[in-house]
């Protein structure tokens, strides 16, 4: 992970009002949500690319990186990380 990013987490819940966005957090809680959801049977999968091969890039300009975590289910939760 990049040394100076923001990042914030977006979860989907079962249902619509369920979902929740937690932002700023540290490189250590990403690291340990990550981890967690892993240990629950997720797949994190990286992005920084678009499917144009582009880098992706937040609504400010700085490069994002976002980690989608996979489950039976479908996606249950982004990590969204800006390289500031």
């Amino acid at each position: 992970m990049p040394r100076d990013a923001l990042i914030a987490h977006r979860y989907f819940g079962p249902t619509p009002g369920s979902g929740y966005l937690t932002t700023g957090l540290s490189h250590d809680e990403a690291h340990r949500l990550i981890g967690a959801n892993v240990l629950a049977g997720f797949e994190p999968v990286a992005y920084t690319r678009a499917p144009s091969g582009e880098q992706l890039r937040s609504r400010d300009g700085h490069p994002l990186t976002v980690v989608a975590l996979h489950g039976s289910v479908g996606i249950r939760g982004l990590l969204e990380i800006e390289q500031i």
